[in-house]
C-alpha cells in the first residue's frame, strides 16, 4: 500500500514476498506490507484488493507516549492492460468510517531496454484528504515514485522507491530499499527495509509474508525510527487477495 507516513506507505507469483523475485511483467505483487511498492503491475484483467491495519505508539522527551491507529486501510488494483495499472484506496484514523485520506493513482511500467534485467515502474497517486477541507482549484497532494526491482540469486531480491511528495503546500523526497528472502518455511519470507522522507528521522521496517491458499497471502510489519527527539514505533497486519480475473 501505499505510504501512509503519518502512521509509520514482493512475493514471486505467490511464491516470493513482495514480487521482490519474480520479475517477469505482469504478476501478484503486493504493495504491502513494505513501504517499498512492487516494480511490476498486475496481470491484465486482474483486479487486487490489499487490506489492513496500522498500530503506532509515539514515545516524547517527556516520556509521554501516544497512541494511535488506522483500520482499515487498502488499496484497489485493476491491471488494465500489461503496461498500465488503476488504483483507489483509501486509509481511515482513530474510527472506522471516518476517512482521513483518499487516493486514485496509476503505475505504469516503463519501457525500453535501458532496465536491463531490472523491473521499472512509475508510480502516481493523487491524495485527498477530506478532513483538511481541499476543494477544486486548490494544491492537491500527490506523490510520483520511480519503483524498481531485481532478483539476487535464487532466494534473495531487492526492491527500491525514490520519489517526489506535495502535502500541504510542501515538497519531500523519499527514499527506501527492501531486502527480502524466502525463508523455507511453509510459504513464509520476510524482508529489511530501511527508507527515509526529507525531513523525518530514518525508519526501519522488519516484515514477513506468508502464502495462503486461493491466490491469498497475509503479512505482519515492525517498524520503528532510528534516530530523532522522539520514538516511533509501528505494527501493521494485513492481508491481500485476488477478487477478480480474467477467464
Amino acid at each position: 500500500m501505499r505510504s501512509y507516513h503519518s502512521l509509520s506507505p514482493c512475493l514471486s507469483l505467490l511464491s516470493f514476498l513482495l514480487s521482490f523475485t519474480s520479475f517477469a511483467q505482469g504478476d501478484l505483487a503486493t504493495d504491502r506490507p513494505s513501504e517499498s511498492a512492487a516494480a511490476t503491475l498486475l496481470p491484465e484483467g486482474v483486479s487486487r484488493g490489499e487490506f489492513g491495519g496500522l498500530m503506532n505508539w509515539v514515545t516524547a522527551e517527556s516520556g509521554a507516549v501516544d497512541f494511535s491507529f488506522a483500520a482499515p486501510l487498502g488499496v484497489l488494483r485493476y491491471g488494465l492492460s500489461p503496461a498500465f495499472e488503476l488504483r483507489a484506496g483509501a486509509q481511515f484514523n482513530v474510527q472506522v468510517g471516518e476517512v482521513d485520506n483518499a487516493l486514485l493513482g496509476a503505475k505504469l511500467k516503463l519501457p525500453g531496454n535501458f532496465w536491463g534485467e531490472v523491473n521499472a515502474c512509475w508510480l502516481a497517486e493523487f491524495n485527498v484528504n477530506p478532513n483538511a477541507g481541499w476543494r477544486p482549484g486548490t494544491s492537491v497532494p500527490m506523490q510520483h515514485r520511480l519503483c524498481l526491482g531485481t532478483a539476487v540469486g535464487h532466494d534473495w531480491a531487492v526492491t527500491a522507491n525514490a520519489g517526489w511528495l506535495r502535502n500541504a503546500g510542501q515538497n519531500n523526497w523519499m527514499a527506501s530499499c527492501a531486502i527480502s528472502r524466502t525463508l523455507g518455511l511453509q510459504g513464509w519470507s520476510g524482508f529489511v527495509e530501511p527508507f527515509l522522507y526529507a525531513g523525518s528521522p530514518v525508519h526501519l521496517n522488519l516484515g514477513f509474508q506468508r502464502q495462503l491458499p486461493k491466490a491469498m497471502q497475509c503479512d505482519v510489519v515492525f517498524g520503528r525510527n532510528l534516530a530523532g527527539p522522539t520514538s516511533d514505533f509501528t505494527v501493521g497486519l494485513g492481508l491481500s487477495l485476488t477478487l477478480a480475473e480474467k477467464s
